[in-house]
């Protein structure tokens, strides 16, 4: 079964990924923090991440360029899930660096496709 890291600071939005990709096959660890998150990718091994962009201790793309550090393979299959409207920061950063966007709010059928998407590679 494949793992799959959340990070958003909203529980409610976190809780509810988790459950959606726990009930599609997947694995899903939910982290609130920066901290735990990292650490948590030191010890485990994910296959995606989906990460907020905007959290009160920091936002989505420093993740991004931390966990690229740390693991490049996971780095591809890294998603920002943002309520984020005309941020220029964020549209510089998904023209760079090429990572998928899911809106909020979204469906959940739109973390699926995601999904489907990147398993078939």
């Amino acid at each position: 079964m494949k793992r799959i890291l959340v990070v958003d600071d909203e529980p409610n939005v976190a809780e509810l990924i988790r459950i959606f990709l726990n009930n599609i096959g997947y694995e899903a660890d939910v982290f609130l923090s920066y901290e735990e998150s990292m650490e948590a990718v030191l010890n485990n091994k994910y296959w995606a991440v989906f990460c907020d962009y905007m959290m009160p201790w920091a936002t989505g793309d420093s993740l991004y360029y931390r966990i690229r550090e740390m693991n490049s393979e996971l780095a591809k299959r890294f998603i920002i899930v943002t309520g984020a409207v005309l941020n220029e920061r964020l549209d510089e950063f998904i023209k760079k660096e090429g990572v998928k966007v899911i809106n909020k709010p979204f469906k959940l059928e739109m973390l699926r496709n995601i999904l489907m998407e990147l398993e078939s590679g």
